[in-house]
């Protein structure tokens, strides 16, 4: 995925690159896509577990905690994730992503939106998770040379700058 789409991508040519025999990926997988899917269905679940760490009191106590949390797993990733946001990504990935910290913002965190108008939410998240899907494109492309905590301490700053500016 990082020279082409999934969808021109063969078995053949993925067993051959991973040097596995083209049974035992059939044992697994029904085909690149299900492959594809399945190690998306991985990362959400350790994103969904990672963002599960944190309840209403520690996030009010140290908001960027959610952040470096996910940049640790983003880095810990970072080969897969990168290609799944990249330019060969999965714009499927990025919306079940989008949706599974949208719910967690909206049902668990919502005093993190408690200066804004609440009819304005959808807004608000979309610019946060576009920001930081890109803030993770640049970190990608620039060797990843913050660490999680620098990153998400620079987007802690960002978010509570543009979120301070919009209440007034």
């Amino acid at each position: 995925m990082q020279q082409k789409q999934v969808k021109d991508i063969s078995v053949r040519e993925l067993t051959d690159l991973a040097d596995v025999n083209r049974g035992t990926f059939y044992l697994h997988y029904k085909d690149v896509f299900d492959l594809l899917e399945q190690s998306e269905d991985d990362i959400l679940e350790e994103l969904h577990e990672t963002v599960s760490k944190y309840d209403e009191a520690a996030l009010k106590e140290n908001p960027i905690l959610i952040f470096e949390g996910i940049y640790n797993l983003c880095r810990d990733n970072a080969d897969f994730v990168n290609i799944l946001i990249g330019e060969n990504g999965d714009i499927k990935f990025l919306r079940k992503l989008e949706h599974l910290v949208r719910e967690r913002c909206l049902n668990e965190w919502s005093f993190i939106m408690k200066n804004q108008d609440p009819d304005q939410f959808d807004i608000y998240y979309a610019f946060i998770a576009g920001g930081c899907i890109s803030v993770l494109q640049y970190w990608f492309r620039s060797g990843m040379q913050e660490t999680p905590h620098e990153l998400a301490m620079i987007t802690g700053k960002i978010l509570h700058s543009g979120l301070s500016m919009s209440s007034n």
